[in-house]
C-alpha cells in the first residue's frame, strides 16, 4: 500500500471524525433546544388555551352579574354579614302591625358559633321481659333471633364550608299578645320573613276575661299570649376559628 492510499484513508478518517465530533458538539445540541422548544411552546399554546376558556367564562359571568346580583341580595337578607339587630326588630314590628298583634317584648341571646348538627343514633332494641320478671329455662335454651336495629332519622344536611369561623346562631325570644288566629299569623310571616328564623318553641297561655293569665288551651278568634323562641343566623366574615364576631 502506498502512501498516497494511506494519505486518503487517514483523510477520510479524520473528516468522519469532525464530522461525528461536529454533530455530537454542534447540531445535536441545537435539535435538543429544538426538541425543548417546541415542547415549551406546546404548554404555552395549551396554558393560552386554558386562560382563554376562563377568560370567556368570566365575560358570561360578568354579562349576568346583575342578575346574581339579584339573586344574592334576598340571601344576604336572609342570613347577613352581621347580627343587623335594629332591621330584624323593624321587621318584627312591620309583622306585629301586619298580623295586628302587640309586640310586648325581644330578648336577644349572644352569639354562638356553629356547631355542627349530629345525625341521630338509632337506639339498640329493649328485649321483652316475662310478666314475673323471670325467665324460664327453655327460654334461655332457645335460640332468638336478633331483632333489626330501628332505623335512624334521616342525617341532617350539612356543608363543609359552613364552619364554627364563619357562621354563628343567636337565639331570640319573642313576646306578644292578640288573637290566637292572629298569633298564628304573626308565626307563619316570622317564618316566611326576609330574615331567617328557626322556630325551635311556641308557648302561648290564655288571657282571662279580667285580664290575668291563666294556663289553658288557646280558643281559636280568643286572645292570648305567646313567647315566641327561635334562632336567627349570621355569616362572619374574616373571624378567625372559634371566634364569633358580633358586628351590627
Amino acid at each position: 500500500m502506498d502512501k498516497n492510499r494511506l494519505w486518503v484513508i487517514g483523510s477520510v478518517l479524520i473528516m468522519a471524525a469532525i464530522l461525528a465530533l461536529g454533530f455530537v458538539l454542534g447540531i445535536q445540541p441545537q435539535l435538543k433546544s429544538a426538541s425543548e422548544a417546541r415542547a415549551e411552546r406546546l404548554v404555552v399554546e395549551t396554558t393560552n388555551a386554558e386562560q382563554s376558556l376562563v377568560l370567556a367564562q368570566l365575560k358570561m359571568d360578568y354579562a349576568r352579574i346583575d342578575e346574581v346580583r339579584n339573586e344574592l341580595a334576598p340571601l344576604t337578607l336572609s342570613v347577613p354579614a352581621g347580627t343587623e339587630m335594629p332591621a330584624f326588630i323593624n321587621q318584627l314590628s312591620e309583622l306585629a302591625g301586619q298580623s295586628q298583634v302587640s309586640l310586648t317584648m325581644i330578648t336577644v341571646n349572644e352569639p354562638q358559633a356553629y356547631a355542627e348538627v349530629a345525625a341521630p343514633v338509632a337506639e339498640a332494641p329493649v328485649a321483652d321481659v316475662a310478666a314475673e320478671g323471670a325467665v324460664t329455662d327453655a327460654a334461655v335454651a332457645a335460640p332468638v333471633a336478633a331483632a333489626p336495629l330501628p332505623t335512624a332519622g334521616v342525617p341532617p344536611v350539612v356543608d363543609s364550608r359552613i364552619t364554627a369561623a364563619n357562621f354563628a346562631s343567636l337565639s331570640v325570644q319573642i313576646s306578644i299578645k292578640g288573637d290566637y288566629s292572629r298569633v298564628l299569623d304573626f308565626v307563619n310571616g316570622l317564618q316566611t320573613g326576609s330574615r331567617l328564623f328557626l322556630v325551635s318553641d311556641i308557648m302561648t297561655t290564655t288571657v282571662a276575661a279580667e285580664g290575668a293569665t291563666a294556663e289553658a288551651a288557646p280558643v281559636a278568634g280568643g286572645p292570648v299570649d305567646a313567647t315566641i323562641t327561635g334562632l336567627v343566623y349570621v355569616l362572619v366574615p374574616n373571624a378567625a376559628p372559634g371566634v364569633v364576631a358580633a358586628a351590627g
